[in-house]
C-alpha cells in the first residue's frame, strides 16, 4: 500500500511538473518575432504602369525574398497609412479590418501586426507546399500569403452577408498585393485553391476566421527587376 502511494505522488508531481512546461513548450514551437525594416513608400513606379504590367503569374523563382521588399509588400497590402486614425492602404467594410496575412515563410508561418509593422511567430516549420498543386514536385516560392477573414469583427450583420464583406476586403488586399509585385519586379497570383482543414488545423482558426485566398510571392524569373 505504501508503495502504491509513493507511486501515486510521484505521478501527480510528474503531471504538475508536465503542466507548468506546457505554456514554455508550445511557445518554443513557434518561430521569433520579426521587426521589419520600415516599409519604403516613396519608391516603385507609376500606378497608371503597374496597373499595365499586372498580371497572373504561373511560374515562380525559388529565390529568398530580400526583407525590404517584404516589409514593403505588407505594408502595401494592408498597413497603416495614417498612424493618427489606425487607417489602413486596403479599405473594408464597416471599417472591421477583418483580413489577417498569414505569411509562410521556410522556416516558419507568421502573422503581420499592422500596428506594430512585425512579423508574430505562429507555427515553426516550412508549410508552403499546403498550397501546392503537386507537393514535392512544384517549385516553392519564397513567401506565400495566406488572407484570413475574422467576420466577427463585422459589427452587424447576419453571416451570409458578413462572407460577402470578407470577400470584397479579401479581394481589394490581394489586388495591393498584385499592384505592388507589378511595381517591384516580383511575381504573384491570387488563388482560392487550398485544404481549409489542414490549413484550419494548422494555424488553429476560429470557426469565425475564414481562409479566403493565397498568394504565391517570388521574384520573376528571367526580368529585370526595377530599382
Amino acid at each position: 500500500m505504501c508503495a502504491y502511494f509513493t507511486r501515486l505522488v510521484y505521478m501527480m508531481n510528474e503531471h504538475f511538473l508536465f503542466t507548468l512546461l506546457l505554456p514554455s513548450m508550445l511557445l518554443a514551437q513557434s518561430p521569433p518575432t520579426i521587426t521589419l525594416p520600415t516599409p519604403d513608400t516613396t519608391g516603385g513606379m507609376p500606378i497608371m504602369k503597374a496597373f499595365a504590367l499586372r498580371a497572373s503569374e504561373r511560374v515562380f523563382d525559388t529565390t529568398a525574398l530580400p526583407i525590404q521588399k517584404l516589409s514593403n509588400l505588407l505594408w502595401a497590402a494592408n498597413g497603416i497609412n495614417r498612424p493618427g486614425e489606425r487607417k489602413r492602404t486596403a479599405p473594408s467594410a464597416l471599417n472591421a479590418q477583418d483580413i489577417d496575412i498569414y505569411v509562410f515563410l521556410s522556416n516558419g508561418v507568421y502573422l503581420y501586426d499592422a500596428n506594430q509593422h512585425v512579423l508574430i511567430g505562429v507555427v515553426e516549420g516550412d508549410h508552403r507546399q499546403l498550397f501546392s498543386r503537386s507537393p514535392g514536385s512544384d517549385p516553392i516560392p519564397p513567401v506565400l500569403c495566406l488572407l484570413v477573414s475574422d467576420i466577427s469583427r463585422f459589427r452587424f450583420g447576419v453571416d451570409s452577408a458578413r462572407r460577402v464583406w470578407a470577400a470584397m476586403d479579401a479581394g481589394i488586399v490581394s489586388q495591393n498585393i498584385s499592384l505592388y509585385c507589378a511595381s517591384a519586379g516580383l511575381a504573384t497570383r491570387p488563388r482560392a485553391m487550398m485544404n481549409h482543414q489542414k490549413v484550419r488545423e494548422l494555424l488553429h482558426l476560429k470557426d469565425t476566421h475564414i481562409p479566403m485566398l493565397n498568394l504565391p510571392i517570388s521574384q520573376k524569373l528571367g526580368r529585370e527587376q526595377p530599382k
